[in-house]
């Protein structure tokens, strides 16, 4: 009943007072017209980009997309799209003034904004008074990303060119340093093959041995039987471990070369799934949306007002 008491009351209040509620939404839609024209309120346009990463090397547990959204709000990125296109001077902002770096990022970060959708790609816009240079600071951000992630990796690849040398060279100073015993063992033991020399060797000896009348000349076999037991295990050991070491050594050849070609390569890092254009319709402000809540809370504020004024005069 009380809600149908306070309608009812609403009603008669707009019927008594229509006139003037009529001159008030009147007046408050030719000014908020006024208020949100292009001489009052200067229309900026808008240009959009939709990207999916691409070839970026994730740096630890963020997505590719989250890594390209932090690059994307990089000091770097900003920093370069606001001296190219001179934005302190279209933002109105005087550089000599103590707090102007920081209302100059505010005002960028207002204009300028980066979003990772559903669908794991990352919508680019900007909103800039003059609707080319939207579009070409649009191009302009997907070029410095480019450049930026460019210059991540390449610095990556750097410090990884830098610790395989490294360890390519120590390899090589191994590998150099037991070639040279074991070309010492082959010069003055004359091992040149453990596996092979054992086998002849010993298969000489014996067939000499066990033949009647040429026992003598197992003193020929002798030195090659006492090099073998001497040098042959080190020959062998050292044969087996150079076997590893050159394998090694080759990999990290192979992983070195990898990483240089990573330091050289120019690759891009986004592909672009929607261009940006040139808006040929403002974004900002949106008019009728501005006429229709003003109005709208005028009268709302009206009627609040006249029941003020008819419970007093209730009262009285």
């Amino acid at each position: 009943m009380t809600e149908i008491k306070n309608n009812s009351e609403l009603v008669s209040l707009i019927r008594k007072w229509w006139k003037q509620l009529t001159i008030v939404g009147f007046i408050s839609l030719v000014l908020s017209a006024i208020f949100s024209s292009p001489f009052i309120i200067t229309p900026k346009y808008k240009s959009f980009a939709v990207l999916y990463p691409a070839n970026i090397i994730p740096m630890g547990t963020e997505t590719p997309t989250e890594q390209m959204l932090q690059v994307l709000e990089s000091d770097h990125i900003r920093d370069s799209i606001i001296n190219m296109y001179h934005l302190a001077e279209d933002y109105g902002i005087d550089l000599s003034k103590s707090s102007a770096q920081a209302a100059l990022i505010k005002e960028y970060q207002g204009n300028v904004t980066s979003r990772k959708t559903e669908y794991e790609s990352v919508v680019i816009e900007v909103m800039d008074t003059d609707p080319t240079q939207a579009r070409d600071m649009v191009n302009s951000i997907i070029y410095f990303f480019n450049r930026k992630e460019r210059l991540l990796q390449k610095d990556k690849a750097l410090e990884l060119v830098k610790i395989l040398t490294e360890q390519v060279g120590k390899k090589k100073v191994e590998m150099d340093s037991m070639e040279a015993v074991l070309t010492n063992i082959r010069q003055n033991y004359g091992i040149l093959d453990y596996s092979l020399q054992t086998e002849y060797a010993t298969e000489r000896y014996l067939e000499v041995i066990s033949t009647p009348g040429r026992q003598s000349n197992a003193k020929e076999i002798e030195p090659l039987l006492k090099a073998l037991k001497e040098k042959g295990g080190e020959f062998l050991a050292l044969n087996e471990h150079l076997w590893r070491i050159r394998g090694s050594y080759n990999d990290l050849k192979e992983q070195l070369e990898a990483a240089q070609r990573d330091v050289e390569k120019n690759l891009t890092y986004c592909n672009v799934i929607t261009n940006p254009v040139v808006a040929d319709k403002k974004a900002y402000p949106i008019r009728w949306l501005i006429v229709a809540v003003s109005v709208l809370a005028t009268l709302l504020f009206s009627l609040l007002v006249l029941g003020v004024i008819e419970n007093n005069r209730s009262a009285n």
